[in-house]
């Protein structure tokens, strides 16, 4: 028979004492994970993030030489507020910004945009004095951006030099990414652009990275995932609602990017050259001239780019090429 251990009554009594301290000292140790609702600092220079906030309102960077660290914070929009994060250089130079590790979601617009600000009929006839006044090495690391009212992450008109990376964008009511007009020199790799662009979200396709104008950029390592349209199309916009004074006669083309190494799963085209080459665009108000001898189709650019190295799963178009001197390797 085994014999029990008489434990004094003492014993019992610091047992009682000791033990609910001892659990509260845990409880402490250990950060609670229900997220609650912060005010953002301001955003200059070296800022961080509280990991368990959910913050209501958009980042606003103006700054150069800024780094902004979410932790794992969420920025939430809910469905109400137009930018989660906006890099806006206002027309000035701004450069060396880098956003990391933010959850971005719900945002009218985009939910990260980079932009100068400067409307259609105020950017210069100089494109060099454009480009210094508009953000350049930008980077973007570890976000996530899901359910954006329109784009997810917008790299707006000649802005430079910047890197997405290691981020997820899924859920975009239009496309995912997008390189506006006369952007160039930028990299967009290692990501997930998943589920963007669907009839489901509004009216019409969209693919998950539009390449609009945009030049001597690197599109490398990322998985493209069941986007409405396709995974990455590259066209010369043809100045569409050009009778709004809101649009921009395209001087650049979409040549002499690198699209290589990325994956393509069940996307209904996987890579577009030259997407809107023979679509009509009649009803799209073009400040372009139409081919000759048609008042519905436009010209469009999309040529001596290298497409290298891609790997295709379940879509029913791996690459259509409807531009000129693109170097194609399917596999």
């Amino acid at each position: 028979m085994q014999k029990r251990l008489s434990v004094p009554p003492r014993a019992y009594f610091s047992l009682a004492v000791l033990l609910p301290l001892f659990l509260s000292a845990c409880a402490g140790a250990v950060p609670s994970m229900h997220s609650h609702e912060c005010e953002l600092p301001e955003v200059r220079g070296n800022t961080t993030l509280s990991p368990h906030c959910v913050y209501k309102e958009a980042v606003i960077i103006t700054s150069s030489n800024t780094t902004l660290d979410c932790r794992g914070a969420v920025l939430e929009g809910d469905n109400e507020r137009p930018f989660g994060i906006l890099i806006n250089s206002k027309g000035k130079p701004l450069s060396d910004v880098t956003v990391r590790n933010c959850k971005v979601r719900h945002f009218t617009r985009s939910g990260i945009r980079i932009t100068s600000d400067i409307a259609a009929n105020k950017l210069s006839p100089n494109h060099e004095e454009n480009y210094r006044r508009t953000p350049t090495r930008i980077t973007l690391e570890n976000v996530e951006v899901t359910g954006s009212g329109r784009v997810g992450i917008y790299f707006d008109d000649y802005v430079t030099h910047s890197t997405l990376s290691h981020s997820i964008v899924r859920d975009s009511y239009m496309s995912g990414i997008y390189l506006e007009h006369s952007s160039r020199n930028n990299k967009v790799v290692d990501n997930q652009i998943i589920d963007n662009g669907h009839e489901r979200f509004g009216k019409g396709k969209r693919e998950g990275l539009a390449v609009d104008s945009s030049a001597y950029n690197l599109i490398e390592g990322n998985r493209f995932e069941s986007n409405g349209a396709g995974g990455v199309f590259l066209y010369k916009n043809c100045g569409e609602h050009f009778s709004t004074g809101k649009s921009v006669i395209r001087w650049q083309h979409s040549d002499y990017n690198v699209i290589r190494n990325n994956t393509f799963v069940n996307e209904p085209v996987g890579i577009w050259l030259a997407s809107r080459q023979n679509r009509d665009l009649s009803g799209f108000d073009c400040g372009d001239k139409p081919r000759e001898g048609s008042l519905k189709f436009y010209p469009d650019y999309a040529d001596n780019n290298v497409v290298e190295g891609n790997h295709f799963f379940g879509g029913k178009v791996m690459v259509r090429n409807d531009g000129q001197g693109n170097k194609l390797n399917k596999l």
